[in-house]
């Protein structure tokens, strides 16, 4: 743990979300093809596609970037989900 590792973390989390952001294109035709495969629903596929294609746009701002990538990674660290889920691995398999 502590700040130095939890600094590497947040600086390859951008950097992961920067390759993610670069093949946007990619990783929206899958996810419309699997959504299209299960559900059949054509408007659902390009619905969730386009939500996923918003969701992995750059900022024009380096600063505003780092911003957004540090507000995903707060919303995840206060997340009842995510809370309940480690609270589960520790309890169940003694993970720290």
């Amino acid at each position: 743990g502590g700040w130095k590792n939890f600094k590497r973390f947040c600086e390859m989390f951008e950097a992961a979300y920067a390759v993610a952001a670069s093949h946007s294109d990619e990783i929206c035709s899958l996810v419309e093809a699997a959504i299209m495969n299960v559900s059949r629903n054509t408007d659902l596929a390009r619905s969730l596609s386009a939500s996923v294609r918003g969701r992995l746009q750059m900022m024009n701002d380096p600063i505003e970037q780092k911003r957004h990538i540090m507000n995903i990674v707060n919303d995840a660290i206060t997340s009842w989900g995510t809370s309940t889920y480690d609270w589960l691995q520790r309890s169940m398999n003694g993970y720290q």
